[in-house]
């Protein structure tokens, strides 16, 4: 589901030179409790927690449409949800407003800028979990948003792969081709390698900029 960011984009429609307002970005690996932790800041009456934008991973929005067709389509949802909320309409004219941006060749980045506007005063929070997978779209954030501030969400990794596995999440990874991995072995690398980027990623990060939060379920297994 993940593939490697394309390089930058200078010449593409409505892309800005300045770094877009600070935002917040929620990095886990999945079935980690980011969607309780999501829920609990959009509670806050100055953060705007949508479900997940998956903007970060792409540098055009109609690049972002052509990876999520066919059935991998309900990715695109998380966005639509926040032009939902954030311009007050119907989930019709929201996904028709995105349409039109993504025919007129706007970038991602140039979406979050107007998601931002729209917001007012609140502060985006970003609450995507493929993020981590790859280093460069880590670094994105940084070459892009003024400042953001990063939550590191930590679940135990049993915890984790036990809920990966039930959710039988490898049939979304790997919906046209045999897997090379067992479900238990993918989810153990997916942990790996999600902290493992997050961790480098955040070493160069001042400290004032991150926090750490450890999630543990006592009853069923949220996202």
């Amino acid at each position: 589901r993940v593939r490697p960011l394309g390089p930058p984009m200078p010449s593409v429609a409505g892309t800005v030179s300045a770094k877009n307002p600070r935002a917040v970005f929620v990095l886990s690996p999945p079935r980690s409790g980011s969607t309780l932790l999501r829920v609990m800041l959009g509670g806050h009456p100055r953060l705007f927690a949508p479900p997940e934008l998956e903007l970060l991973s792409y540098r055009t929005l109609a690049e972002r449409r052509q990876a999520f067709s066919g059935r991998d389509n309900f990715w695109l949802e998380g966005a639509i949800r926040a032009v939902m909320e954030a311009r007050d309409c119907s989930a019709e004219a929201a996904a028709e407003q995105i349409e039109a941006l993504e025919r007129e060749g706007l970038g991602t980045r140039d979406l979050y800028r107007r998601l931002q506007g729209w917001l007012g005063e609140r502060l985006l929070v970003d609450k995507t979990p493929s993020y981590a997978l790859d280093p460069a779209i880590l670094a994105r954030a940084e070459e892009e948003f003024e400042e953001p501030f990063y939550i590191h969400l930590i679940r135990h990794p049993h915890g984790m792969i036990r809920s990966f596995e039930e959710a039988k999440l490898d049939q979304i990874f790997f919906r046209d081709r045999e897997p090379p991995f067992s479900r238990r072995e993918l989810a153990e690398l997916i942990w790996l390698v999600s902290h493992g980027n997050i961790s480098t990623f955040l070493a160069g990060v001042p400290r004032e900029r991150w926090h750490e939060v450890r999630f543990e379920a006592l009853t069923g297994d949220p996202e």
